[in-house]
Order: C-alpha cells, then structure tokens, then sequence
C-alpha cells in the first residue's frame, strides 16, 4: 500500500484534493494515478503521484504557487522577511512546469505541466502541448536544462497566439521565471540560474535588486512599491475601447532568504488593478482573464469552474452577482476558441499557405464561415504562419 501519512496534503477530507488518472504525453508509455492540490497556499498545483503504470511509486511533485499582494481586502500591508529583493517583469502568459519523476525501476522520465493539471493539456481549444513543443523546437536546449532531478523549472509561455490580457509584439515565445527546489518547494528567482551560465535558454532579466531592506522596515517596502506602481503605470497604454493593453502588467518581487528561498510578491499599475478588480460585481477584464487561464486547466470548463478559480481572490457574494457576467464571458472565449479550431483546421486542410496566396485563402475563407467568424481569420492564420517562419 502507498504510504498516505508522507503526503503533505489531506488525501481523504480535503474537496480541493483531486484524484487523477492520465498519460504522459512526452512519455506515451507511462500512465499516471494520483492526487493534485487545488487549494491555495505553498503547494497549489502539487501533484502526490501514487502509481506509475500501476504499480506503487509514491512521490511529490511541486507546482507553482499563486502570487500574492503585500496587502489583503481591508487594506493591511505585510511583507515578507528578507535579506534583499530581487524585481522581475510579470509576464502575462501560461505558466509551464517541467518536472521529473521515477518509475518502479528507477528510470528517470522529463515532462510538463500547467499549474492545476498533471500535464500538459492538448484539447481543441487549449492544447499546451501543442504549443509547448514549438517552443522545444525553438530552443532544443531547454530539455537539456531541465532534465533536474533536483529542480523544477517554470516558463511563462506568452504572445499573440496565447493571448490572456497584455497584448505583446511576439506572436509565441517564453522565458524561465523561476525554479523550484523539487525536494523542499524552495522558489529561486531566474537570475540564480543566468548565474551559473546558462545562455543557451530565454531567462527573464533582473529589473534590479533593492538592498538595504536588512532591518525589515516595513514602511520603506510599502513606499517603494507605491512609487514603483506609480512607474508601472506611466509606462502602460490602455485603449479603453478595444480593450488592448500594451506594456509590462506589472512586476513580480522576490523577497529573498538565504536559508529558504524566495517568497513573491506581485506589483501592478493602478489601471490593472482597476480592471481585475472593479466595483461590486467582477471587472470584466478579471472574469476574462480567469476564463482564459481555465483553458489551462479544464478541456471544456462550465461556470463552475470558473466561479472556484475565482475564489483565490474574490469572496462568494461577488462572484454570485456577477454569474450573469461570468457566463457571457465563459460564451464569449468559447465561441472565440472554438473558432480559431475551425478555422486553422479548415485553414490547413486547403494546403495552400496565406503567405504564397492570399487572395485564394481568403475567398475560401469567406465561403467557409460566416462573416462574425471570418473577420477573425486573418490575423489568426497570419499569426500562425508567421510563427512558423520565425
């Protein structure tokens, strides 16, 4: 029998606890049954994997954390102890995990992960793998990097084809954020990792480190994070009729000990803030943005879901008065989602490339769907091919 007791998590009473059975898509030949943590905290994400092709291997695999605000909904300010900070851009994408685990022999096996699932999702209207593997394409050393028994690592996957909020210039690209220790859950900033040489793989660039915190004043942290909102927000463009965003969403600070790793901490500019949050009901753009990530997470996720993703951040009587907005938005992706499908599908079975004739895919195109979904087509196919070539 699996030893439960080793587990660090409430296998038997915890709701937020959810058994899985799934295959490994790097690794076809291995079937996988266990545990994943959904409730918040240092091991949201984590998986207790308790068979490899069914037979007993017990072990703990460490996910990526939610990030926090150094205050709470009443507007009480706390910050971590630390011997330094170290400030990043938060990048507005999906958080990709690598992990390794063992089999019943001992043989050692590389995959991925999304934050809420044991691996990669590869459904019609979120298939990470997919998109995943373009970015092992592209940089074949990633592989090589993160084949750690001893550290987990976590890219951001973003660009305009993995679109959440910020429109960025890149159409697909990701970078390293951080690493965990997949012993203890440790988190270290990426800049350990440029340290040691690594330029072989896209790691995120420190944006400075602010020394002299030693004496833990709390004051000082929350007037410098005040001014550097204030930065933040001077540099963002919003264009409040199309919605679009451009320039950094915010930052991600790293409260560092030397002894235990980093705790972080999220920076946004008050126009973000305003967006996720908004008055009484749920902003649009916060609704929008977790129906979106939920893709990660679920094949085809219901208002369910979405409400339970929603309350990491936001009490029951809000997300009840916004159901209405919440399942126009969750309608609102779907039909965008399952448009992009059918159009790259229609758009590859032509066999003829937008960049060799355009007027032919076009016309095609426009016989194919309606105008509501044909207007999309373009910048989607051109996305795509323009991927291709880069």
């Amino acid at each position: 029998m699996v030893d439960m007791k080793e587990c660090p998590f409430d296998l038997e009473n915890d709701k937020a606890v959810e058994k899985f059975t799934a295959t490994d898509l790097y690794n076809p030949q291995n079937q996988l049954k266990g545990y994943i943590n959904k409730r918040q905290g240092h091991l949201y994400g984590s998986l207790w994997i308790t068979h490899v092709n069914g037979i007993e291997v017990p072990q703990l695999i460490y996910s990526a954390p939610k990030q926090h605000y150094p205050f709470d909904k009443d507007k009480n300010w706390v910050f971590p102890e630390c011997d330094y900070v170290d400030l990043y851009e938060k990048l507005d994408g999906t958080a990709c995990i690598s992990y390794t685990y063992k089999d019943s022999k001992g043989f050692v096996y590389l995959t991925f992960k999304t934050r809420l699932r044991p691996f990669l999702g590869s459904g019609k209207y979120g298939n990470f793998f997919e998109l995943w593997n373009e970015m092992l394409k592209k940089y074949p050393k990633i592989e090589d990097y993160v084949f750690d028994e001893h550290h987990n690592c976590v890219f951001e996957l973003y660009g305009k084809r993995n679109k959440i909020l910020v429109e960025y210039d890149e159409l697909l690209d990701t970078k390293l954020i951080f690493t965990i220790n997949a012993l203890n859950g440790q988190i270290y900033p990426p800049n350990a990792s440029k340290q040691e040489g690594i330029d072989t793989i896209p790691v995120l660039d420190c944006k400075g480190m602010l020394i002299g915190w030693h004496d833990y004043n709390l004051e000082g942290k929350k007037e410098q994070y005040i001014k550097i909102q204030g930065e933040l927000e001077l540099g963002l463009k919003i264009d409040d009729e199309s919605k679009i965003i451009k320039g950094e969403e915010g930052q991600v600070w790293y409260f560092m000990k030397t002894e235990s790793g980093a705790f972080q901490i999220k920076n946004k500019p008050p126009s973000i803030l305003k967006y996720h949050w908004g008055g009484d009901a749920i902003a649009y753009e916060s609704i929008y943005t977790t129906v979106v990530n939920a893709f990660e997470n679920f094949d085809n996720p219901v208002y369910e879901n979405i409400a339970e993703l929603l309350k990491e951040e936001f009490d029951d009587s809000k997300i009840e008065k916004s159901r209405v907005r919440i399942e126009k938005t969750l309608a609102k992706v779907f039909f965008e989602k399952k448009s992009t499908y059918e159009i790259m599908e229609y758009y590859k079975s032509l066999g003829v490339s937008i960049l060799d004739d355009k007027g032919i895919v076009m016309r095609n195109l426009a016989k194919k769907f309606p105008k509501q979904v044909c207007c999309m087509a373009f910048p989607i196919v051109m996305n795509y091919e323009k991927s291709k070539v880069n």
